[in-house]
């Protein structure tokens, strides 16, 4: 035994005697407040007397390494967010314009790009601009497109019809479409198609609702996977918080007419309300069906879109 070891047994064994020597009466006193000690190590004493349990360092020590777990997970979230789109690719909706500075926005692929309609009427005029981006993604990259469409999502304007799509220039051959009973379970099929490993050149998605913080990051992620173009048709009111990376806010505009007076192209007021590391703006656009190209008629990008201010010949009509 060594030195150390011999000095902490006299000490204790001399506690020990002395506390059962105790006092004039003889009690033990003293033996039990050194055993109180000893069985409190390492809690604590109340001030009753009571021992009091130790703290659970195991407890302790799972909730420290649930927090460094949780905030790395943050950590690389967040990276994933960043990272992706440096590595996205821009499909250019149209032609820079020879007296402009400015670049021609461009369809985000790999990432959420939220389409929303300038007040309810202009619902249908939103949605055939997304059939317009379908159409022109379809003319560059292989594979089929996926349309995802809410029973509730175009309840007020009729379901999409096949010559309607055509007569906008979408090859319904390479067309799926998917219709769900609610805005959950669109955003459960989109992000499944995201998520395919077909691979499809294009997704497209028409919801009641809004999106949400939570759900957008998901399809951001999904549609990050294989680098595929997003867009998701909201309500006007409900577009909010998201993670969307593009937004824009599309009303209706008289339609182009031929020398027979025929409708010739269609027409929006687009603006581009959020570009992330880009410019917004607002353009008067057609869509030509057969070259599959958009062209600016009008444009205003060189200043951003007032979205409080309402459409003056909207106002006058």
């Amino acid at each position: 035994m060594a030195f150390h070891d011999k000095v902490v047994c006299g000490f204790l064994a001399s506690s020990l005697c002395q506390g059962m020597e105790g006092g004039a009466d003889g009690d033990h006193s003293g033996l039990l407040s050194i055993s109180s000690r000893l069985l409190a190590f390492p809690g604590k004493t109340s001030e009753t007397g009571q021992v009091e349990p130790a703290p659970r360092s195991s407890e302790d020590g799972q909730k420290a390494r649930q927090a460094v777990r949780i905030e790395a997970l943050r950590g690389r979230l967040a990276k994933l967010e960043r990272t992706h789109l440096t590595a996205t690719t821009h499909l250019p909706l149209w032609l820079p314009q020879a007296h402009s500075k400015n670049t021609a926005p461009s369809l985000i692929c790999g990432a959420l790009n939220e389409i929303a309609a300038a007040v309810h009427g202009d619902r249908p005029a939103a949605f055939a601009f997304a059939i317009a981006l379908t159409a022109a993604t379809l003319d560059i990259r292989s594979g089929p497109a996926v349309l995802v469409v809410s029973r509730r999502g175009l309840a007020d304007f009729g379901a999409p019809y096949g010559h309607g799509l055509a007569r906008l220039g979408l090859d319904v051959g390479r067309l799926l479409l998917i219709e769900t009973k609610s805005d959950k379970d669109a955003l459960w099929a989109l992000e499944q198609a995201l998520r395919s490993p077909a691979r499809p050149a294009m997704v497209a998605g028409a919801v009641a609702g809004g999106l949400g913080l939570t759900p957008s990051r998901r399809l951001n992620l999904a549609a990050a996977l294989h680098g595929t173009p997003l867009v998701v048709l909201c309500a006007p009111e409900a577009v909010g918080t998201s993670a969307a990376v593009t937004r824009w806010r599309i009303a209706s505009a008289s339609a182009a007419r031929d020398r027979f007076g025929a409708l010739a192209q269609a027409r929006w007021d687009a603006a581009l309300e959020r570009c992330r590391n880009g410019r917004t703006g607002k353009w008067l656009i057609e869509w030509d069906h057969v070259a599959h190209r958009f062209r600016v008629v009008e444009s205003v990008a060189d200043r951003a879109p007032d979205v409080g201010r309402a459409n003056p010949r909207r106002a006058a009509g």
